[in-house]
Formats: structure tokens, sequence, C-alpha cells
């Protein structure tokens, strides 16, 4: 996490993610760069515009200050004229952040970000790791000022839903913290009148079809998990059970009647996820 890159739209709710990336600041030497889209500007039709160009300032000044003032080197950026998604994901082709931290909702309305939106859309776009965080839930799944002590992995058997694992390893090394396995047996419709059964496999079963990844893990402590369920809904739930600080998973991974959809899973744990979410795209 030398280089995390935080794009903020001047609200209360878009700056909650600087306490999560307050708790990702192990490494002495981090740079944290904020970035702000503003909305284009025609000074010409409408003078007082350089208000927003000005208050975008002072926003990122202040932010600047108080992630400064706990040790981390920051710089900040304002860009205009734009769409928010596509600038973010441009200054980071340019840039190339070690991670993406935003939160999933901001302002909103005519003129301002529909923040929900352009956050799905960098996860389903970046390149570079994404770390999401709903504001609507800031006393749950990472308070300020906690360290990350639990990290949840959801993974549905293919070698792209495990390409998170290295990094997952580096984040895990550096607060010391441990890593949840979680395999999820998922739930079939009924097809016509005859239900479709599937018996759930055994913890030993699971161990052993999880147990390959430890490998990649080596260093963290690990545990394994299973729930009988639809996967999202699974992965909330577990994360609810064990307090996790952070649910990492990739954004895609094998489709089929046997294999997760995991970019609509990641968006759907990521619209109600009350913790932050560590995404990587697979491709």
């Amino acid at each position: 996490m030398k280089k995390i890159l935080v794009p903020l739209d001047g609200s209360t709710l878009s700056d909650h993610i600087l306490e999560q990336v307050d708790r990702l600041l192990v490494r002495e030497d981090a740079e944290v760069r904020l970035l702000r889209v503003l909305p284009p500007v025609d000074y010409e039709a409408a003078p007082d515009q350089r208000l927003s160009v000005l208050e975008a300032q002072r926003h990122l000044g202040a932010c600047r200050e108080e992630l400064s003032a706990r040790g981390a080197s920051v710089t900040s950026v304002a860009l205009a004229n734009g769409d928010p998604a596509g600038k973010i994901l441009e200054y980071a082709d340019k840039y190339r952040p070690s991670l993406i931290a935003m939160s999933t909702h901001g302002r909103t309305g005519l003129k301002r970000w529909s923040r929900g939106s352009v956050a799905e859309r960098v996860l389903r776009h970046s390149p570079f790791p994404v770390l999401l965080w709903n504001p609507f839930h800031p006393g749950r799944g990472g308070a300020k000022g906690r360290r990350i002590g639990t990290i949840l992995v959801p993974l549905d058997g293919s070698a792209r839903s495990a390409g998170i694992l290295p990094l997952v390893r580096e984040v895990a090394r550096s607060f010391g913290a441990q890593v949840v396995l979680l395999h999820v047996t998922e739930l079939y419709p009924a097809v016509g009148d005859v239900p479709v059964l599937q018996l759930p496999p055994t913890p030993a079963q699971v161990a052993r079809s999880l147990a390959r990844y430890r490998k990649v893990l080596k260093g963290v402590t690990v545990r394994i998990r299973s729930e009988l369920g639809t996967p999202a809904a699974s992965i909330l739930e577990a994360a609810r059970k064990e307090k996790v600080d952070l649910i990492a998973m990739t954004t895609h991974g094998r489709s089929g009647v046997t294999r997760w959809a995991f970019g609509s899973v990641a968006e759907q744990v990521l619209r109600h996820c009350p913790y932050p979410v560590l995404a990587q795209r697979e491709v």
C-alpha cells in the first residue's frame, strides 16, 4: 500500500473514506494522493463557478492537513471538466496507485455525483485494487482508529477468484490480521416440480478443497468457514458473524451452474455491506 489514490467529491459522506485510509497507513513511506473531479466550468457564462474551484481547493487542503497530521505524505489534485468515473480511471492510469480508496456514496443530484454508480463503474473497470466503504454505516465494521484484525475472503473454487490472495497476504502481514476463507455451497431453485437438492460438503471436504490456498497465504493465520445459501447473502452473514474488518474479493470469477457470477456478487455485496470491501478485477 505504497501509493493510495483517494477520489473525493467534497461531501461529508465521501470524506468518510479518510478514516479507512488512515487504517492502511502502515508504511512510513506511504503516499496518499487526493483527487477532486469538478463539473465543467464556463467562467464567462457563470463567473460565480470560480467559487466551486476555491471551495474544492480549501476542501482538499483540509483533508491533506488531516491525513498529514497522522504522518502520511499527502498531495492533492483538483481536476475539472469530465465524467467523474472516467476521470478517476484516467488519472489512475497515469498515477498507477497500489490502491484506489473511495466511498460508495457522496453528493447526489443533477449537478452532483451519483456516487454509488461512480464507485461501481470504477470497480468494474479499474485495473488497480479498489477499497470501497459504505459511509451510511460509519459506526460498524471498522470504527475510526481500529486496525484490521480479520479479513474475509470468499472463494468460488476458481483460480480467478483466488487472484486476490497475494494482495490479502500483504495486507494481513502488515496488520498481523487473520484471514477467513469462505466457501459457500449454493442453493438452486426448483426445476419444474422437481426440487434441486445438493448435499453440503463436510467440514473436512471444504478444508481439503481450500487447502491449496494456505500456501499462498504463508505466514498468515488462516481459518476456513463454510456456508449454505446464495453467495452474496452468505458472504454478508459470514462477515457479520465473524465481525470482520475487511471483505476481500475479486470482481470476476467463472460463471455457470457450479460457479458464481463473481462480478454481480461483488456488486451485490458492495451495495449492502457495512464493512470495507477490497476488490480486485480479474480479466
